[in-house]
């Protein structure tokens, strides 16, 4: 599977506070950027026309024995 990627520059908005957030350089689906403004995680969600929202952290349990599952 080949990865997306647009180089232009594009302009995002923070989902969390609303600033104004202005992306450069190779931007990659998947990606996860930060607000410069508030530190809210994002994540590229589709690259035409750009689309973030918030970025997860999947949860990591473990057993008793703490292996994980």
């Amino acid at each position: 599977m080949v990865a997306k990627v647009k180089t232009t520059k594009i302009e995002i908005e923070c989902v969390n506070c609303g600033e104004q957030i202005f992306l450069s350089g190779k931007v990659e689906l998947g990606q996860v950027v930060k607000c410069v403004e508030c530190g809210t995680p994002m994540e590229i969600l589709s690259l035409n026309p750009v689309e973030v929202d918030w970025a997860y952290n999947e949860p990591v349990y473990a057993d008793d024995d703490g292996e994980a599952w």
